[in-house]
C-alpha cells in the first residue's frame, strides 16, 4: 500500500510551509501530519545535503508518492532537482509537483515537463544573479557604500579611541557601546 508524503521548505526563518500544506490538501492529498516534512534551508544547498529531506528520503520506500507544491521545493538548478527525481524514481517513488501541468514527474511525460520547468527555474536564478550583480556594480559605480551599516558613528569611533589611548578596555567599551570586541579592537589599530 502507498503511502503519501509532503517536503515543504522555506529559505528565511519569517516564511512559513503552512501554505504548502494547504496546496496539497486543496489538491487532494490527505498527508498524515507524521509524513509533512518540512525544513528551512536557501534551495541552493542539494537537496540531499538538507536534514530533513535525507531523513525523509530514508523513510520512502518504493510505491510511496512525494509531493511537493514547486519544482525548486527540491532544487534551483536543473543539475540537482534531476539528480534528485532520477534517485526517487529509481527507487519506485513517485514525485507529484502541484504546480505542473503534469504533475507526475517521473512518468515518461512527467519527465519531459520537469526538466523543461527545471531549465527555466535554472535560467530565472542565473537571471536573478546577473541582476544582482549588475545592480551591485551600478551602485559602486554610483559612489554608493555596499555591504552592512556601520555599528558606530564616527563621534562614537573618536570617543572610544581616546578611551582607548587613555587605557580603557576593549571589552568594557565594547560592553558599554554594544559591539563585538573584535570591533573595538579594529579602532585600536
Amino acid at each position: 500500500m502507498s503511502r503519501t508524503f509532503l517536503y515543504a521548505r522555506v529559505s528565511t526563518d519569517d516564511q512559513t510551509t503552512d501554505n504548502q500544506v494547504l496546496l496539497a490538501e486543496q489538491a487532494g492529498y490527505k498527508v498524515d501530519a507524521k509524513r509533512v516534512h518540512a525544513e528551512t534551508i536557501s534551495g541552493t544547498v542539494p537537496a540531499m545535503d538538507r536534514p530533513v529531506f535525507a531523513k525523509l528520503r530514508d523513510k520512502l520506500e518504493a510505491g510511496d508518492i512525494l509531493v511537493v507544491t514547486k519544482l525548486d521545493r527540491l532544487g534551483r538548478n536543473a543539475a540537482d532537482i534531476d539528480r534528485t527525481v532520477e534517485a526517487l524514481r529509481a527507487d519506485g517513488i513517485r514525485v507529484v509537483v502541484l504546480d505542473l501541468p503534469v504533475m507526475e514527474v517521473t512518468s515518461p511525460a512527467g519527465e519531459l515537463v520537469r526538466r523543461m520547468f527545471a531549465a527555466f527555474a535554472q535560467f530565472e536564478r542565473d537571471q536573478l544573479v546577473e541582476r544582482t550583480h549588475a545592480g551591485l556594480a551600478r551602485a559602486k559605480a554610483e559612489g554608493k557604500k555596499l555591504g552592512r551599516r556601520d555599528a558606530l558613528t564616527d563621534e562614537q569611533k573618536a570617543e572610544i579611541r581616546a578611551k582607548l589611548a587613555a587605557g580603557a578596555s576593549a571589552r568594557g567599551l565594547a560592553k558599554d557601546y554594544g559591539v563585538s570586541h573584535p570591533t573595538v579592537l579594529k579602532l585600536a589599530a
